[in-house]
């Protein structure tokens, strides 16, 4: 029995496995034991035997044959990853991916909330099954690069707004709408004519670097952790020529100690729950 860890694992099974029976296109293949492992209802296939003749009847190239049957621990997996598709993931009352930056300056601090507050709202006004499919997707993708999402973030600088290469001025004014109704908007505060800002003009800052991309990629990067871990938990004493062990990842490694991080819910894997590191 060979001891690997789960990256390791999901490496083997999607890279040298899963892509069976799908030729030279491998996973991307409908033909292949990924590609059917998703799109079967396994309430209705018992055994790899049973897939290899839905695959038979499609009337394609038969690259099952030609390749081998996967691995029934890379089935094991593949199953495993699938279902991630109908679960979902829940960002902490408390979600901070910036908590590294400098916050010493309380309009960095502030900027880089709003960023947050953007992203989370971005995330959280998705339906879950495209969370789930994203879920799924990040998880076939670092398994096939071998190598965990890149968490790196650059603290971005503050700078005044800017319109044509000068700071810009703004103003609130008070509209009314066609129902009669009162809106109070924001737009350009400085006066052309009189070449100086309006009365109550005010100036705004900005980040020199949005920082949405590293933001959402530390999310991935929290997302990758806890699949982890619940796959593990998931396929422990599940594998027949693979034993899993334990590896120690941090859901903020930008940070001295673990932080907050995203959890995932939903959908559990026919086979019982068992810790690994209770096992450990």
């Amino acid at each position: 029995m060979k001891t690997v860890t789960m990256e390791e694992l999901l490496t083997w099974a999607f890279v040298n496995e899963l892509p069976k029976g799908g030729g030279v296109d491998g996973l991307d293949n409908a033909n292949s034991a990924w590609r059917m492992l998703e799109a079967s209802s396994w309430g209705k296939i018992t055994s790899f035997a049973e897939l290899g003749t839905l695959i038979d009847r499609s009337g394609g190239t038969n690259y099952f044959i030609e390749q081998g049957e996967p691995h029934e621990d890379a089935v094991t997996v593949g199953r495993a990853v699938a279902q991630l598709a109908a679960c979902d993931i829940v960002l902490p009352a408390v979600w901070n991916p910036l908590a590294d930056w400098p916050d010493d300056d309380a309009t960095m601090t502030a900027l880089a909330a709003d960023a947050v507050a953007r992203v989370r709202k971005r995330i959280e006004d998705r339906t879950q099954p495209r969370r789930g499919r994203e879920m799924v997707s990040l998880v076939v993708g670092t398994a096939i690069l071998s190598r965990a999402p890149d968490w790196t973030a650059e603290p971005s600088k503050v700078k005044l707004v800017e319109r044509g290469g000068k700071p810009a001025w703004f103003v609130r004014r008070v509209t009314t709408d066609v129902l009669g109704n009162r809106h109070e908007i924001e737009v350009d505060g400085y006066n052309p004519r009189s070449q100086r800002p309006h009365r109550g003009a005010y100036r705004k800052y900005e980040l020199s670097t949005a920082p949405d991309g590293d933001i959402l990629s530390r999310l991935d990067h929290q997302i990758w952790v806890a699949v982890n871990r619940r796959l593990e938990t998931e396929l422990a004493g599940h594998l027949i020529d693979h034993r899993l062990v334990a590896e120690e990842r941090s859901m903020t490694p930008w940070l001295e100690r673990e932080g907050q991080g995203v959890a995932i819910v939903g959908a559990a894997s026919d086979a019982p729950a068992k810790n690994l590191r209770e096992r450990a």
